[in-house]
């Protein structure tokens, strides 16, 4: 699951009130307006909007964080859904881990979303005696992943108490104890100076039945009437104020009394003329594909474009505010779109694009014979470069020459060629444990326009998967930029065996590549193969929203670059007979995991 540092910082951050947990959203108007334009690039929808790199896809099977399903599962809620998650007791684990390992507190809270859904396990009993164990004599509670100043401590209490009352333990504290929260929660009132503190102030008391002081009922919601003027951030912050309103007013019974209008305005804002990905076209270099970063997930505006929490407060403000149902109903399209079959959901907005998947991305367009001049992934790897996150190590860099080369027609760097020619980063002897790495790097070389040299080769045992492993990458390595013959001791037995019956648990990379390395060291492509082989392929093409990609295979679902350039390959090896019967039609059944 996403939970990156940044994420568990931001988390902890906004839960004390200093800011908003994510990115603002843009500023009407900042992208170019118009239709969205066709494409025929069916790798666009992996481009990322973190950095404009092509994402590896296998991503888009996995949940995001627990932080951001629970903001996902709520928005839900308050578009009329009415969402169900399933998990096993592992996945269940797994949840919990990733909500915990951020704050033993807010974590509990982001859990109440499963509990909500049905994961009655996701939040039980024992959380309740967890949250209890950290109330303070002084009437708050603490986090131990937050600070103590007072706005923490206020956190941690409206988390905790919100916990209480999920396990139904509120009802049950002890009159001592809710009066001395109480208590608490009314001393600060006279210091409060924002509606965001003012929110959880109101609400905390209102769980506890207690009434909420005149001085917080008389809060107005904040003007939208320079919404217009505002920046990103101080527009993120506009919002969190007015989420903060709604729960004062909400808790002192008095009406919301909000611009509904403007607010509505707000989530259908930043029409653009991108698709899905945010951009036009692999060579178009247009206003409208100038930065991956600014793309949505299936709509052209901020219904589209929001992340998870800020989708929330969004949509917790209008049905607030009095909106209809209908409102929010491009809001449930896009999550109800990014769940997956057992109710978690993924968020595609979150997903880092990496010079891996995006060199992937060009063999196949190579293969395909399709352009690989593209100027937006040119551009998207200069900036990756100069960022603080660009990778310095020399497959890094290795990676970077060949994607320029590719998609600008740069010339190999001096650096590049003397790296592809050091034994130490190309392996000069290829053994069992590294034959596999020394295939990648002599490919990656190929793609910058660097030579690597012959290497030497330690021969090992092929009989078992490993070793099988191993020996096609070697044959592959090296039959296929011309670097040497194929070894004697190469059993293509073996290989032969590994690619129509491999051992259980075999990823259907492994299975193509062995029948690859087979046929380049002379094996036949008869009828057993070939049947075999379609075989194989049975139910493993095919991902939401990526039709054409395969599957990893071995029980993983996830589509792959990797195992699909490998499919490709071995179909052209094979005259177009794998994919193809002889009458053009396909053999490769679509795959049932299709939207």
């Amino acid at each position: 699951m996403k939970n990156s540092l940044a994420r568990v910082a931001a988390a902890l951050v906004c839960a004390a009130f200093a800011v908003s947990c994510t990115a603002p959203p843009e500023a009407p108007g900042s992208r170019a307006p118009g239709p969205k334009a066709l494409s025929a690039d069916p790798y666009e929808p992996l481009i990322s909007r973190q950095n404009g790199l092509f994402y590896h896809p296998f991503l888009r099977a996995q949940p995001t964080s627990a932080q951001d399903q629970s903001f996902a599962l709520r928005t839900l809620r308050e578009g009329g859904a009415r969402p169900k998650v399933a998990l096993s007791a592992a996945l269940t684990h797994e949840v919990r881990e990733d909500a915990l390992a951020v704050s033993g507190v807010w974590g509990r809270y982001w859990l109440i979303a499963f509990r909500d859904a049905g994961v009655r396990s996701a939040l039980t009993g024992a959380d309740a005696d967890a949250v209890e164990r950290l109330h303070r004599p002084g009437g708050w509670y603490t986090d131990p992943a937050l600070g103590d100043e007072p706005s923490q401590r206020l956190s941690a209490t409206w988390a905790a108490l919100e916990v209480l009352a999920a396990t139904g333990r509120l009802t049950g504290l002890p009159p001592e104890r809710r009066r001395a929260t109480a208590g608490w929660l009314g001393s600060q009132v006279k210091s409060t100076t924002g509606l965001e503190e003012a929110g959880a102030i109101a609400r905390s008391l209102k769980l506890l039945g207690e009434r909420v002081p005149d001085r917080l009922a008389a809060l107005k919601a904040p003007t939208m009437r320079d919404f217009g003027s505002l920046t990103p951030e101080q527009r993120a912050q506009r919002l969190l104020d007015t989420y903060g309103y709604v729960l004062v007013a909400e808790s002192a019974g008095v009406p919301v009394e909000v611009d509904r209008a403007a607010w509505q305005k707000a989530l259908t804002d930043n029409t653009d003329n991108t698709d899905d990905t945010g951009n036009t076209g692999n060579t178009a270099d247009t206003a409208g594909s100038e930065k991956a970063d600014t793309a949505s997930t299936g709509s052209a505006d901020n219904a589209g474009g929001l992340e998870y929490d800020q989708l929330y407060y969004l949509a917790r403000v209008l049905r607030s505010g009095g909106a209809g149902g209908g409102v929010l109903r491009p809001v449930v399209r896009r999550l109800e779109g990014n769940r997956l079959a057992d109710g978690t959901v993924t968020d595609p907005s979150s997903y880092v694009g990496t010079g891996d998947a995006s060199l992937f991305v060009q063999l196949l367009r190579e293969l395909a014979g399709t352009p690989v001049r593209d100027a937006r992934l040119a551009r998207a790897v200069r900036e990756a470069a100069a960022s603080d996150d660009g990778p310095e190590d020399p497959a890094g860099r290795i990676t970077r020459a060949a994607l320029l080369r590719s998609a600008a027609g740069e010339p190999t760097p001096a650096e590049v060629r003397e790296l592809c020619a050091d034994g130490s980063v190309v392996p000069s002897t290829v053994t069992m444990a590294n034959a596999v790495e020394w295939q990648r790097m002599a490919l990656t070389c190929a793609q910058a326009g660097a030579e690597t040299g012959v290497p030497k080769v330690t021969a090992w045992p092929v009989r078992t998967r490993p070793g099988i492993a191993a020996a096609a990458a070697l044959v592959d390595g090296l039959t296929s930029r011309g670097t040497g013959k194929v070894p004697s001791w190469v059993d293509t037995a073996s290989l032969r065996r590994a690619a129509i019956a491999p051992e259980a648990g075999t990823p259907l990379y492994e299975r193509a590549l062995a029948a690859h390395a087979y046929l380049r060291a002379g094996g036949k492509a008869d009828a057993a193969l070939l049947s075999a082989l379609r075989g194989a392929l049975t139910g493993l093409r095919g991902c939401p929203g990526l039709p054409d990609l395969y599957q990893v295979g071995a029980g993983d679902r996830g589509c792959d670059l990797k195992t699909t350039w490998a499919v490709r390959r071995l179909d052209g090896q094979l005259g177009g007979r794998l994919l193809h019967r002889t009458d053009g039609t396909p053999t490769s059944p679509e795959g049932g995991n299709q939207r």
